[in-house]
């Protein structure tokens, strides 16, 4: 019934949520503060308000922008990621990574995989928390493929 598909989609949107703050953060602020409030929870009426000042005071950043946007708004961020290698004259090279955002800001952690030539795989988290952001990733010879949302947990619409 359709109650089951709304708990469905909440549910699965709430658990990537908390995999993209944790990246967001890292895991040892994320799992600190998990613990925190856990330990508060046990005692207080605790909300998602308490969950977000404890998140912050972990990782010692605002997480409003975050909040808002994942947990109260509605929808996802449309993005652009572009990227280019640089190979300079003494061969060592770099792939930059470019993102745009259309409308409103999110903060959005993107798992990106640079696949070399030698079949080595470099993995990188591409974090979006700007309009546009770039990341110089350095490599060893030349690129084969570069996947980005390689992980496929990155909520947001991709657009060339």
């Amino acid at each position: 019934n359709d109650s089951r598909v709304f708990r469905a989609i909440v549910y699965n949107k709430s658990a990537v949520v908390l995999h993209m703050l944790r990246r967001l953060i890292g895991d040892e602020r994320f799992f600190t503060g998990l613990q925190r409030f856990y330990e508060r929870a046990k005692f207080e009426k605790t909300g998602t308000d308490d969950f977000r000042r404890i998140m912050e005071a972990e990782s010692g950043r605002n997480l409003e922008r975050f909040f808002e946007r994942w947990i109260y708004g509605f929808g996802v961020p449309t993005v652009r990621v572009t990227h280019e290698v640089e190979r300079n004259p003494d061969g060592a090279s770099a792939v930059v990574l470019r993102a745009e955002q259309q409308g409103p800001v999110y903060d959005l952690p993107i798992a990106v995989e640079i696949e070399q030539e030698s079949g080595a795989v470099r993995r990188v988290l591409l974090i979006l928390d700007d309009a546009s952001v770039e990341l110089r990733v350095p490599v060893e010879g030349r690129v084969r493929k570069v996947r980005v949302d390689s992980d496929e947990t990155a909520l947001a619409r991709f657009v060339r």
